[in-house]
């Protein structure tokens, strides 16, 4: 076994920690910058060591269907193929396979089954088919150092849809460990069951009993209400296993990082800051600032005088907005930088305050700092 995890420090039901990977240590808690088709939009794999990204996550679905899995694997796998030798996860491709549902009056994109999913390609519109077990075989063939099993994304309001839905993430989470094979990949269950706590209690206990090295809580953020989320990962959490690590998945605002480190996650990811970068939105631990607004235009500040990021030490917001507005590709490359640098100085900082056992008053002084923001405006 390649993998371990070890809790160094708690504070209340904050955790910090390391989990063991074949390419190295994830101090946790611990954020992902995305790279759904095996780059990080706008920034190159150096310029995500500077911001210091130890993580990245790449989309199995994405890579399955371009290039494909068989000759990513024939390059050298994932890492040689897009020049990133730290820790890799890959998501199952379950999320972006089950969301073609279609709106009212679409045509659904795939059809579900307790086999598996038969879906088109969003790109030319071919017929594919995924089971937990060809999942898997893409996973290893990708070779990321985390994996995902196959689950089913239900909406996270509707009780009977995430009953069906949880009986088929329970059995094809068993599938996928009983053919993955991979030595130097550890393969993650995934706790779903919408906003039901009963549900989510039943997850949480079936997948732990098969004994995955590390859980990831899905089915969050999309839909339900903040309150909602922070909920169910108060039921969740607690229930599972102390010694693993805990992913909570495609969940990454500011506030939602340190909540979410509050309630003992040590994973996270999100394409929220990378997305909104390419928006015009830098984002910092007060709030978002809107770069295509016409009050910066002459604003010769950085985007936030507290970051160390190179975009705040070098360019000011008349500068970024300039860029913006000129459509010029550099503004995206900045906010993208900044972006994903407050994000890791979160992380960073809270996990310092976990060892040192002040994360509670860190939280504190977070909040207090957006309600002092939002009362100025």
């Amino acid at each position: 076994m390649l993998f371990s995890f070890e809790l160094h420090a708690t504070d209340g039901q904050a955790r910090a920690g390391v989990f063991h990977t074949a390419h190295g240590p994830l101090p946790t808690p611990i954020y992902a910058p995305v790279g759904t088709q095996a780059t990080v939009k706008a920034v190159t794999p150096q310029q995500l060591r500077e911001v210091g990204a130890v993580l990245l996550l790449a989309n199995t679905y994405h890579l399955y269907l371009r290039p494909g899995d068989e000759r990513i694997a024939a390059l050298g796998g994932l890492h040689r193929f897009m020049g990133w030798e730290g820790p890799l996860l890959t998501d199952s491709g379950g999320f972006q396979v089950f969301s073609m549902s279609g709106g009212r009056g679409q045509t659904p994109l795939r059809a579900i089954d307790d086999d598996g999913v038969t879906f088109r390609s969003h790109i030319d519109g071919s017929r594919h088919r995924f089971t937990p077990e060809r999942v898997i075989e893409i996973e290893q063939n990708l070779g990321a150092d985390i994996a995902m099993v196959l689950d089913e994304c239900a909406p996270p309001t509707d009780y009977d849809y995430n009953v069906r839905a949880l009986a088929r993430t329970h059995a094809w989470a068993e599938r996928c460990k009983a053919v993955h094979t991979r030595a130097d990949q550890a393969l993650f269950g995934i706790v779903q069951g919408g906003i039901f706590p009963e549900l989510r209690e039943q997850s949480a206990r079936f997948l732990s009993a098969l004994d995955f090295p590390g859980y990831a809580i899905g089915g969050l953020s999309v839909g339900e209400t903040k309150a909602q989320m922070y909920a169910t990962l108060d039921v969740t959490v607690p229930l599972l296993p102390e010694h693993k690590p805990r992913y909570l998945m495609g969940v990454g605002t500011p506030e939602d990082l340190v909540e979410g480190i509050a309630r003992g996650i040590d994973i996270f990811d999100c394409v929220l800051p990378t997305r909104v970068a390419r928006n015009g939105q830098a984002l910092s631990r007060t709030g978002k600032l809107n770069m295509r607004n016409a009050r910066f235009a002459d604003d010769p500040t950085p985007l936030d005088a507290t970051c160390a990021c190179y975009a705040c030490q070098h360019f000011s917001r008349a500068y970024i907005r300039h860029l913006f507005i000129a459509q010029e590709i550099l503004g995206a490359t900045l906010l993208t930088i900044h972006n994903l640098h407050t994000m890791l100085t979160i992380i960073r900082e809270s996990r310092t305050a976990i060892l040192t056992g002040t994360f509670a008053a860190y939280r504190t002084a977070f909040w207090e700092a957006r309600e002092e923001v939002d009362g100025r405006q």
